[in-house]
């Protein structure tokens, strides 16, 4: 190890970024001379030098950063490629998108390599590579792993087209993939994905189902609500309960009105979780219907309603009990 090197190493060791970085910038071609040599011999040992470098790119400029990152990408270490990749998905660089994509569509290449690279793709050039992405998604000849990673990544690009191919996967055979667009489309939380999640309502999995209702539950959309307030009227009990356990803490007036016609269900688990549910979402006109609960044949029932009863009078000092 050279001097730079070990003072470098050194400073790291200390926790001391800001002198590790200075050592490198003070001494840029030294630096990039005795960096290469080590990425280039793969000694015994060396890793953890290598590491050490990788922990001071955050703070070096673009230029010196890609310079390090680019020798690690292509490291014989697994591991040196991974943080690698980690280094350059943190610092947003796209001087190594290329590369990136050549190796990204290589299916020999390690799945926590070709992972990073399509977050970091789709963070810095998301219309440039959305259209890869998505043709990776679909793919069936690829790992659900990987399939399921490039969903994900969709959540960065959220065009039309991106939406499009999530929807189309919400009927894939595979239910990982079915639970990974459903995920991602509630985060993207797009109106237009409406009719593919209230659809996925009807899903075969729970998970499946779940996210959905998390999707439609968070948009501040009418036509979304009101598929929840409808799924919830129509919905077997055991479904019932888990869509207005779901729904509890959307304070909207459809999913209330909804989740207070559930107060007189002839399930006592519908009953329990509807009366729980408005005790924690107060709903003023659910009031007559949860006084009746009080003489309900369940224990807690009536406990849940008086709950509520008691959540409203706190609110209300009009004589509600």
């Amino acid at each position: 190890m050279t001097r730079l090197l070990e003072d470098i190493a050194d400073a790291v060791e200390r926790g001391d970024m800001r002198v590790a970085a200075q050592c490198i910038t003070g001494s840029e071609d030294e630096f990039l001379a005795e960096v290469g040599r080590l990425f280039d011999k793969g000694e015994k040992g060396s890793q953890r030098l290598k590491e050490r470098i990788l922990s001071v790119v955050d703070r070096l400029d673009d230029r010196l950063a890609v310079d390090v990152i680019r020798l690690a990408i292509w490291d014989d270490d697994r591991l040196i490629r991974v943080r690698g990749l980690q280094a350059a998905y943190r610092r947003r660089l796209d001087a190594l998108n290329m590369e990136l994509a050549e190796l990204l569509s290589d299916r020999s290449s390690d799945f926590e390599i070709r992972k990073w690279i399509l977050h970091i793709l789709t963070s810095t050039e998301p219309k440039y590579f959305g259209r890869m992405i998505r043709k990776l998604a679909r793919d069936h000849s690829e790992t659900i792993e990987l399939r399921r990673e490039a969903i994900f990544a969709l959540t960065n690009v959220a065009d039309d087209e991106s939406i499009g191919t999530l929807c189309a996967m919400m009927g894939d055979p595979i239910v990982e993939v079915r639970q990974a667009a459903a995920w991602a489309l509630s985060r993207i939380s797009s109106p237009q994905s409406i009719p593919c999640l209230l659809a996925a309502l009807e899903d075969a999995h729970s998970d499946v189902r779940d996210w959905a209702i998390r999707g439609l539950r968070d948009m501040d959309d009418t036509r979304a609500l009101q598929g929840l307030a409808e799924a919830i009227r129509r919905a077997e009990p055991e479904e019932q309960v888990r869509l207005i356990r779901l729904v509890a803490e959307k304070r909207s007036e459809i999913i209330r009105r909804a989740v207070t016609e559930a107060l007189e269900s002839p399930s006592v688990d519908v009953r329990r979780e509807a009366a729980w549910a408005l005790s924690v979402m107060p709903y003023p006109p659910a009031a007559t219907s949860l006084r009746a609960l009080l003489d309900d044949d369940d224990a807690q029932v009536r406990n849940h309603a008086r709950r509520a009863l008691m959540r409203l009078a706190s609110m209300d000092s009009s004589g509600i009990l």
